[in-house]
């Protein structure tokens, strides 16, 4: 081996890569990126959950207890309080009302106070009581991490308003799970290692597929057929589309028969949403082949499509886990709404009429790829 012809290899290489501006803008802004996201995301502690308070405590105010920890919890960063109920508000069940909230997904839970909290704090305290004063928490426990969250900042509220009487201990919290009684990790990480399976299989295999066959004018040959631009991406989609909902399949059956992950819905609208959403990677991966000028071109974009929805799409913790200078960046990841849907079928139960919103998101984000993959394909001819 001679060391000079090893440089010149290597010269050769570094020139052509110099001409290349996109690869050396993708050699320095990827690693930026990539710790950027890694960086804000990773050890995100859960902030803002949509909560109700229903507090009944009938005990004057400066001598409630439910008043003191109310307002501890209107100062953590953890809960975001949508809406207070009081005993002076006109309502038949402010408690049922609550529970409906929480069973619509509309908030994370729901904390009630009943109308002898106080008394029952201080019977407690002074050692005449014989029960501990009660605050339910109704809680949607369709993920493990925010169940967790919300037990230990009320448990730390609790000691931080009681002091030194927080050991004896007069508060007992008792949660009442909507969704997920039974509920443990792998059912909420399944749906979206499904999701996540579903997309990179039809991303990654488009967008690779598309550029090799157009270097090697495969495609030029199928435009020159009668077939028109959008049957041949419509072909497409079904294809990797198809390969995407066996990968989920497989996912499916064997997270049953090893973990007994729960599926209290239909299994084959879960199959149906992953299919859908795999008919849009299809597209999205088409339409990005088209500005790439080789394989290793296609190459770069996967991790700007990969990393963003892997950390930032609610597949390993919730939404609520992403920094707030992030989150908005979770509503516009298509990822985010099938995981959603997905699990809204195999933890709660629902139904198409529950998860019409994530439906018609990937319908759209489905529409809107295959379109401009077929524009794409007129073009090219």
């Amino acid at each position: 081996m001679k060391a000079d012809r090893v440089l010149a290899i290597a010269k050769k290489n570094l020139r052509a890569l110099k001409h290349d501006r996109r690869t050396v803008g993708f050699l320095v802004a990827m690693p930026l990126l990539m710790i950027s996201i890694f960086g804000y995301t990773f050890g995100g502690n859960v902030t803002d959950l949509k909560i109700y308070i229903v507090n009944l405590d009938s005990a004057p105010a400066n001598q409630s207890v439910s008043l003191k920890i109310v307002d501890f919890l209107e100062r953590s960063d953890t809960f975001d309080i949508v809406k207070t109920y009081g005993p002076e508000d006109a309502l038949a069940n402010p408690v049922a009302i609550a529970r409906d909230e929480v069973r619509g997904a509309d908030i994370w839970a729901a904390i009630v106070f009943n109308e002898t909290f106080s008394q029952d704090v201080a019977e407690m305290t002074s050692n005449s009581g014989e029960q501990p004063a009660v605050v339910t928490v109704i809680i949607d426990g369709t993920n493990p991490n925010v169940v967790a969250t919300i037990a230990n900042e009320l448990q730390t509220t609790v000691r931080l308003v009681l002091g030194a009487q927080a050991f004896i201990p007069p508060i007992v919290i008792a949660p009442d799970l909507v969704y997920g009684q039974d509920a443990e990790f792998i059912d909420f990480f399944a749906p979206g290692v499904m999701g996540l399976a579903a997309m990179m299989v039809t991303f990654m295999l488009s967008i690779i597929s598309f550029v090799h066959e157009r270097s090697a004018s495969t495609l030029d040959r199928l435009l020159s057929t009668p077939a028109t631009e959008g049957e041949i991406v419509a072909g497409y989609a079904l294809a990797f589309g198809l390969v995407g909902l066996i990968q989920s399949c497989v996912i499916l059956v064997t997270a049953v028969l090893l973990f007994q992950i729960q599926i209290q819905g239909s299994a084959l609208l879960v199959l149906g949403v992953i299919l859908l959403f795999g008919v849009g990677n299809q597209g999205l991966g088409f339409l990005l082949s088209s500005i790439a000028k080789n394989e290793f071109q296609a190459v770069q974009f996967m991790p700007l499509i990969l990393f963003p929805s892997i950390l930032l799409s609610g597949v390993f913790w919730p939404i609520e886990a992403v920094p707030t200078l992030l989150r908005p960046i979770s509503f516009f990841i298509p990822l985010t709404y099938a995981v959603e849907a997905c699990r809204s079928v195999m933890i709660r139960g629902w139904g198409p009429g529950d998860i019409w919103f994530q439906l018609i998101v990937l319908v759209i984000f489905a529409t809107i790829m295959l379109t401009l993959s077929t524009y794409g394909l007129k073009r090219r001819r």
